[in-house]
Parts: structure tokens; sequence; C-alpha cells
């Protein structure tokens, strides 16, 4: 008799956990710099070996910038990158518009170097 409300007892739990189904993961979220892209990256160097960028910033999301946070880095050294933040000309970017910045410092850039920058955060 044990047995049978044993068998019993398993059945009722492992039952509906049989005919549960799984929900699908949420679709995943483009990252920051898909939705917000430099475009057109231009360098030179100053006497003074800083960097000095000139590029356009895409706002391809559904809401204004006011402003826009860079990492800017040296001959792939990302560990060494320096933290640049940009604002518009006007009061924002708007969403779905581009702008264009000049004459950004964006940090030593040595003699022969080759700088990189990627957008990591908005405001």
């Amino acid at each position: 008799m044990r047995l049978v409300v044993a068998a019993i007892y398993l059945v009722s739990i492992i039952g509906p956990a049989i005919c549960q189904t799984s929900t699908p993961p949420p679709p995943a979220q483009a990252s920051i710099r898909e939705q917000i892209r430099i475009d057109s990256f231009q360098t030179r160097r100053r006497n003074d070996n800083y960097g000095i960028a000139s590029f356009v910033i895409s706002n391809t999301t559904d809401k204004a910038l006011n402003s826009v946070e860079l990492t800017c880095w040296v001959d792939d050294d990302r560990a060494h990158g320096t933290k640049v933040l940009v604002w518009p000309n006007s009061r924002s970017i708007p969403a779905h518009e581009q702008q264009r910045f000049s004459d950004v410092n964006i940090g030593l850039a040595g003699q022969t170097a080759r700088a990189e920058c990627e957008v990591t955060a908005a405001d």
C-alpha cells in the first residue's frame, strides 16, 4: 500500500513538471555601439602628441541624446583607453539624426599611433 501511495505522490509531482513549456528568452537588445555609431572617424596628431578627432555621431535610437561618452585608445590598447565626453552643438542629437564633431581631444596618441574610439554610454 505504501508503494502505491509513494508512486501516486511521485507522479503528482513529476506530471506538472513534464507538461511545463519553457518560455523563450527575451529578444536581445542591440548594444549601445549598434544604436549610436561613430562614422567618418579621422584623427590627426598635435605637436604635443595629443590626438584630435573629427567624426559623425549617428543616433539610431528613438530618443534624443544630450551627451555621448566615448572610450578612445591607441594601437589596440583598450586597457589604457581615455574616456571622452562630447556634447552636441545644439541642445541634443535628435532621434534618428546625425551630428558632426570636430577638434575633439582624445588623449595622448604618440608619433605613429593609430587611434580608435567607441561609444560606451549616452544620456
